[in-house]
């Protein structure tokens, strides 16, 4: 790590300051998932509808979004993309926030959806600066330190969300998503000017000083090359990695539904205590997010995804023993170890079998499939919560559990036709253009 540019650093940083933006506004409404609820009165099917909707929003800019970021262009140019798009989005997430607008259920739903449809077009597009400014020698440790700020901004949410109801009452729920954007405007517009070519240049030349390899960045005066997106699409590791994805994040959705609801209604914790508490698998999803991603730069991306697929389905089914705060607590620490850090191995998988100028591509594709999981999760899980019984009833919770320790252990199952890193390493570079 010593021979890392201070420019690496300083873009991780940023990254990772706006990954926590990113987590805590995305992940707000599900903490206030029960205090909604009660506030319109909504039965398990109608807020996991509502949610669906929502999650889904992210999916619908990401393919087109990352498209379009890598044909602006990539390294500082990306950077100063990503600007105006994540001012935008939570500027809508702020006026969501007031009481005039987040009192009518259709305009809230509304400007939510706004919300993921940027939010979604910004998260390839943040990976992908991650990636372009580290070496790929560290990739997966960038990435990793980078998914950090999620389970941060997870945390975040239920903390902020459980003093909001504590400190202002249920009724002015609204007032925890006035944060993102007093924090959004100074940090992009301080990134928009840290990225220059200059600094870009300066950057690789260093990497290559140290024996590094910089990222594959397509010229941007070359014609970008015709049919790259069914290219992308094309190559086994990124498709197989985006089903992983779409099932992991069904599993991570439906805990993020369904724990605040269980809490609240089966273990019988008040409306802010189960905001609070719903989060703890954060705290270890910090130190899980700097291990698995770093350790499969060391042993592979497949075998890491493997091994965390199998710990995840684990933990989740032992969400079945959770009849008490104490087990609650000690069993979100175990999930949270592998809960959060599978995403910057996915993007880093993408990442390696990107065709070259396709790396944000490969990563919306990954991105898609991950809100599509997302947008399935509130709805199923709604469903099966209202057929155990509806909210009080622990029948339906323990069916949900259960079903999300079956959808890691297929996710597992597809990483099983992967190609090994090696493979796909060797693919790729025989199908580089010779000059």
């Amino acid at each position: 790590m010593k021979s890392i540019h201070k420019y690496s650093w300083v873009s991780l940083l940023v990254c990772w300051l706006i990954w926590i933006l990113n987590a805590y506004d995305r992940e707000i409404i599900l903490r206030l998932g029960p205090t909604i609820s009660e506030t319109f009165d909504l039965s398990p099917e109608a807020w996991g509808g509502i949610a669906s909707v929502v999650m889904l929003a992210l999916a619908v800019m990401a393919i087109p979004g990352s498209a379009m970021s890598d044909k602006y262009g990539g390294g500082w140019k990306r950077a100063r993309f990503q600007v105006p798009l994540v001012i935008g989005y939570t500027a809508l997430s702020f006026l969501s926030g007031f009481k005039f607008i987040s009192h009518n259920i259709v305009a809230f739903v509304a400007l939510r959806v706004g919300v993921n449809l940027g939010a979604g077009w910004g998260e390839p597009v943040g990976v992908s600066n991650t990636a372009e400014w580290w070496p790929k020698e560290r990739r997966g440790f960038a990435l990793g330190a980078h998914h950090t700020g999620y389970p941060i901004g997870s945390l975040l949410s239920g903390l902020l969300a459980a003093l909001v109801i504590t400190a202002f009452g249920p009724e002015n729920w609204s007032y925890a998503l006035f944060l993102a954007l007093i924090i959004a405007v100074p940090l992009m517009l301080f990134w928009g000017k840290y990225s220059t070519p200059a600094k870009m240049q300066e950057l690789y030349a260093d990497m290559e000083a140290h024996g590094l390899t910089p990222p594959d960045l397509a010229d941007p005066q070359a014609a970008r090359p015709k049919g790259l997106l069914k290219k992308t699409l094309r190559e086994r590791n990124i498709t197989l990695t985006a089903g992983t994805t779409m099932l992991t994040q069904i599993v991570y959705m439906g805990i993020n539904m369904v724990l605040p609801a269980y809490l609240f209604n089966v273990v019988g914790l008040s409306l802010a205590a189960s905001a609070g508490l719903s989060v703890v698998f954060a705290l270890t999803g910090i130190l899980g997010q700097i291990i698995w991603p770093t350790l499969s730069d060391v042993i592979g991306r497949k075998i890491t995804i493997v091994i965390c697929g199998v710990w995840m389905a684990a933990s989740v089914a032992a969400f079945y023993f959770a009849t008490s705060s104490l087990l609650v607590v000690i069993i979100q620490l175990a999930f949270g170890l592998v809960a959060n850090a599978v995403w910057p191995i996915y993007y880093a998988a993408a990442s390696d079998a990107a065709p070259e100028g396709a790396t944000s591509t490969a990563n919306g594709i990954v991105t898609t499939a991950m809100f599509i999981g997302g947008g399935i999760a509130p709805i199923l899980m709604g469903q099966l919560i209202t057929l155990g019984g509806g909210w009080e009833q622990r029948t339906g919770y323990v069916v949900c559990f259960l079903a999300m320790a079956a959808f890691a252990l297929l996710g597992v199952i597809l990483q099983l036709f992967a190609r090994s890193d090696s493979k796909s390493r060797e693919l790729k570079q025989t199908q580089q253009p010779v000059a």
